[in-house]
């Protein structure tokens, strides 16, 4: 045998052995969840549920969790069960305005789930905050779905002062300001800090 040949050889079998190697390696993970990892951040995001019982909101949040916290809490959510069909969402260690925005579509258009749902989340956002207008910067805001399924790849807000935007997920740049909003501006009805959020639950993951 040719010292080319084996050569060829050898350098064959080595490459071989390092795509095993790294077939092999375990990807890396997110930690365990701890609370005390986490500093509390405060903020005024919430989302409304109406409609599925807690156990269904509790699925499709875990569903949602296990989909965009593979290496990093990304969603970190409280829910506060309010009555047998109405659900509350916090976000006591925030949340960015994208996957925010990603849960208030999630939540109304489930996959694998049955569920009708009228699904609001309010907030004050903020110049960082993706897809948002300069408009609408530092405006409280009520995030929501168009009632329309063909909608269904993004989601609609509207400002205090009744200024309508339609955020595609699929495209890219700020919203899209509306000749007139889909639905209008009316403020949470509910008081968080008047409500006991001791008797939440914390979902992050399945685990």
């Amino acid at each position: 045998m040719s010292t080319i040949v084996s050569i060829i050889i050898i350098a064959a079998v080595i490459i071989v052995l390092i795509f095993a190697w790294y077939k092999e390696k375990p990807s890396p993970s997110r930690p365990e969840f701890s609370e005390t990892d986490f500093p509390l951040i405060f903020n005024d995001k919430s989302i409304l549920v109406e409609g599925p019982n807690y156990n269904e909101i509790r699925e499709v949040c875990i569903e949602f969790c296990e989909k965009y916290n593979v290496k990093q809490y990304n969603v970190i959510v409280k829910l506060i069960r309010l009555n047998p069909t109405s659900t509350l969402l916090i976000f006591p260690y925030e949340i960015d305005f994208q996957h925010y925005c990603y849960l208030v579509n999630y939540l109304k258009f489930p996959i694998g789930q049955n569920y009708s749902a009228d699904v609001k989340g309010w907030l004050t956002s903020k110049k960082l905050d993706k897809w948002i207008d300069s408009r609408s910067v530092n405006k409280k805001i009520m995030v929501y779905n168009h009632s329309d399924s063909k909608y269904a790849d993004g989601v609609n807000y509207t400002t205090m002062d009744q200024l309508g935007f339609r955020i595609n997920f699929n495209e890219p740049g700020k919203a899209s300001e509306l000749e007139q909003p889909v639905q209008k501006y009316a403020p949470f009805s509910l008081k968080i800090q008047e409500l006991n959020l001791s008797r939440g639950e914390i979902i992050t993951s399945r685990d």
